[in-house]
């Protein structure tokens, strides 16, 4: 938003946040600052990606940032539809190494969470979040199942959460406030 409206004299033709270290697939599109810019250039009216390195570890940035260039190459081409962003992970791999690209849909996290009671030095209570690594459901069409067969994923995204089916549900329920008829 600053940037669209403070500091350039015109719109770009595309807005990439990322490259960013660590994956951003499956439920965690929800929390990634990576695809909320993305995000936000869509809301104004940009076409915009997210690009992710799907690995927290130590990683060569350079065959993703080849693998990105190529990327944008081809969506600027194609164009990026009003109201839909693109999510792109790509496994921290050699190019070389790398089997394609897939088109794919978000996966599904397991996530077993365990909640911890601790005391601090002080005596005050405090939680930590903690249990296993969670996991991801088997899902083949996934942006997760992609990754970790050495596949770049594309995930398109839509900016729109309406559920219609629910709407017209939700319509026969009789939802009143008290005291309104």
């Amino acid at each position: 938003l600053l940037g669209v409206h403070g500091f350039l004299k015109q719109k770009p033709d595309l807005v990439v946040s990322g490259i960013n270290h660590g994956p951003n697939m499956g439920n965690d599109t929800s929390y990634s600052g990576t695809v909320a810019a993305a995000v936000e250039g869509t809301f104004l009216g940009i076409p915009s990606v997210a690009i992710s390195l799907a690995s927290w570890d130590e990683a060569d940035f350079e065959p993703a940032g080849a693998v990105a260039h190529d990327l944008v190459k081809t969506f600027l081409q194609h164009g990026i539809r009003p109201g839909m962003c693109i999510s792109v992970n790509i496994p921290s791999i050699p190019r070389e190494s790398m089997k394609g690209i897939r088109v794919t849909r978000l996966g599904k996290r397991v996530f077993r969470d365990v909640i911890v009671e601790k005391t601090d030095p002080r005596g005050k209570l405090y939680y930590w979040i903690g249990g296993e690594n969670p996991s991801w459901e088997p899902d083949e069409l996934s942006d997760f199942n992609a990754v970790s067969e050495g596949f770049v994923s594309v995930t398109p995204l839509l900016l729109e959460l309406t559920d219609y089916k629910a709407i017209v549900e939700m319509e026969t329920w009789g939802l009143k406030l008290a005291g309104t008829r």
